[in-house]
């Protein structure tokens, strides 16, 4: 930056060539002289100014992406916070539970704190949270199963004792009577769904329960040599298939039934369309349903399959194998 008595720069080219004599510069005008300056000044500053203005841009953004960051974490942390006293009270529960079983009450007692019990439960999780931890498929069945164990299921019924020993009760009665007790259990435990819920969540806990305390034991008491003979005890074990048969049919005919009364409701308030075309379609898909739905694996094909198919029908086979009719001379 040059001052107003500084010596101007004259070109090579404004030189004289010829000239032996020496010209003495004239110094710059002050009005040129300070213009340039100012200029110059100008200039560096405007660079200053746009270094300075990305700068500050640029750590704007990043405080903002901080920002968004502390947010997120902070709503994380919230969360977090949530879930612990949400899982603290499930554990308050559980031991409420686990402490209400395992004292000596009446049945019926001991069912109404269940209910209230799994109630308080439900209500902490959210319907999609639910369907997330698996509740209706292995955390419901795994919290009713200790209170069927300790008042719907008889001493010998768990233990190596046989279900066709004639000192016990009748083991056919027994096992309808287990049955019937689930059914109206899982019933009273799913009331409070919806219709279509109520109806998909109970048939899910019945075909759960009884896979897991009865079909069990009943296919062991076949199984076993020493619990059945097909020889002596033909009878006996007709009866108690037969029994648990009958019950298991008698619960499915009872939840179709009450399946065809929610679909009826359904199509009275729910539809109200006298389109021809409508109803075509909507009896067309309600038949393929009930198609689907038959073709599905049911809980009586379960137990014949079990029970049936893999147990008795072997085990009579191979007693008419090794029997042997005795000849006599005469």
């Amino acid at each position: 930056m040059r001052g107003p008595t500084s010596t101007p720069i004259i070109p090579l080219a404004k030189l004289p060539t010829n000239s032996t004599s020496t010209t003495t510069p004239t110094p710059p005008k002050v009005g040129e002289e300070l213009l340039y300056n100012i200029t110059f000044l100008c200039n560096s500053y405007e660079d200053q100014f746009k270094s300075t203005h990305s700068f500050v841009s640029s750590t704007s953004s990043k405080v903002t992406s901080l920002a968004n960051d502390v947010h997120q974490l902070q709503s994380s942390l919230q969360k977090q916070n949530e879930k612990i006293d949400t899982l603290t009270q499930v554990l308050s529960i559980l031991n409420t539970m686990e402490q209400d079983v395992s004292v000596g009450r009446s049945r019926k007692e001991a069912e109404e704190i269940l209910m209230t019990q799994l109630a308080s439960l439900e209500e902490l999780f959210s319907v999609q949270e639910l369907r997330d931890i698996q509740y209706d498929g292995m955390i419901l069945p795994s919290l009713v199963s200790p209170f069927i164990e300790c008042y719907y299921l008889p001493k010998y019924w768990n233990e190596k004792a046989s279900l066709f020993d004639e000192k016990e009760e009748s083991s056919s009665h027994v096992c309808r009577e287990i049955v019937t007790n689930i059914c109206h259990l899982a019933k009273c435990i799913c009331s409070h769904a919806k219709d279509k819920e109520q109806h998909e969540r109970t048939q899910q806990l019945i075909y759960t329960l009884v896979t897991q305390h009865v079909v069990p034991r009943v296919k062991h008491a076949f199984q076993s040599t020493l619990s059945w003979n097909p020889l002596v005890q033909v009878e006996d074990g007709l009866r108690l298939y037969e029994s648990l048969i009958d019950s298991v049919q008698e619960n499915e005919k009872d939840m179709q039934e009450d399946d065809d009364d929610v679909k009826e409701e359904e199509g009275l308030f729910g539809i109200q369309n006298d389109d021809e075309d409508v109803i075509m379609e909507l009896q067309a898909a309600a038949s393929a349903a009930r198609n689907h739905t038959s073709k599905a694996k049911t809980l009586v094909n379960l137990v014949k399959e079990e029970i049936m198919f893999d147990v008795i029908y072997p085990r009579l086979y191979r007693t008419l194998h090794e029997w042997k009719p005795i000849i006599f001379n005469q």
